[in-house]
Formats: structure tokens, sequence, C-alpha cells
């Protein structure tokens, strides 16, 4: 094999070596409730929103959370908005709550809050944005407990984790076609 060719091949696995390990950081949506069940894993970065909005099922009012990704891969609250104050809502502090344009919205401080789980419930109507793009929680069924959370992920594991839930997403079909 000729030197240049023996060059190429090895700056070649060098690159993708190199790209494989690249490290991205990551919003993933899993079902914990069934064996962490991978559902997405959405390209993010510093500074991006997530915003988690329902319906809330007692007083049927809107509730939005939003949420920013931090700088070491965490996700902060900035704010809570609701439409109303009842049983169940989130709580509001008189010193951080203001009515803006018809909603209660809570100032949050970017407080740190880990994971975000949230039972999904047809009623509750939920919508979820991530970095501006809604995100598709039809697949997952009513009652589910989803989990969102931020972390760096390198593009090979990123791959492997989409592979992984094609074959878990269509052995599931699989179960519900017999």
């Amino acid at each position: 094999m000729p030197q240049r060719a023996v060059f190429t091949v090895a700056a070649g696995l060098v690159l993708l070596v190199g790209v494989a390990l690249w490290p991205v950081q990551v919003v993933n949506l899993k079902l914990p409730r069934e064996n962490n069940r991978w559902i997405a894993s959405i390209p993010a970065a510093e500074g991006d929103r997530i915003v988690l909005a329902y319906r809330h099922s007692v007083e049927l009012t809107a509730v939005e959370g939003h949420f920013q990704i931090g700088p070491r891969s965490e996700i902060l609250a900035l704010k809570t908005r609701m439409q109303s104050a009842g049983t169940g809502l989130p709580n509001t502090a008189y010193d951080r709550t203001v009515i803006r344009n018809g909603w209660i919205e809570v100032d949050e401080a970017r407080r740190p809050v880990g994971t975000i789980r949230f039972f999904l419930v047809p009623i509750n109507q939920t919508r979820l944005v991530i970095a501006g793009r809604d995100t598709d929680l039809s697949t997952i069924e009513a009652g589910a407990l989803l989990e969102i959370s931020v972390e760096n992920r390198r593009l090979i594991q990123r791959l492997f984790d989409f592979l992984h839930s094609r074959r878990a997403s269509s052995g599931k079909q699989n179960e519900s076609t017999s």
C-alpha cells in the first residue's frame, strides 16, 4: 500500500474517532418507570430555554414552567406562570410574584432543579418546547412518568441511544400488534 494511502486512511480514522468522541450537550427525555426507555435526545446549548406547559387537571387553567440550561449542564428554574391560584397549583411567594398580562408569575430566581419529572395525562394537554422547538409527546402512553434531564454526551453515545430506542420502540409495536 502506498505511503499516501496509509496516511489518508490513518487521517480518516483519526477524524472519525474525533467526531465520534465530540461532546454534545443534550436534553434527554426518558421514561424511568419503563426501564429508563429513551424517548429523545435533543441537542441544546447553554442558555437554551425549556418550557413545560400544561392545563391543570383540577382548576382547568394553564400553567407554564420556564427553565433554562445552565453553564454546568443543569436545568435552572426561571419562572412559573399560571392563570389562577388554587388546589394543587404551584405555590406563589409574595416577594417574587407579580401579575402580568392576566398571568400570575413567580420568579424562580434561576434555582437549579436537577431532573424534571412529570406525569403525562391527556386532560393536561402537555406541551414541551425545547430550544424553541415543540417536542412530540404523542407517542408516550397516558399516565407515563416523563423525565427531563440535561447532560453532555458523545456523538457516538447519541447514535447508540438512537439505535437502542428504535429497537425498543419496534419491539413495543410488535407486542401491541400481537
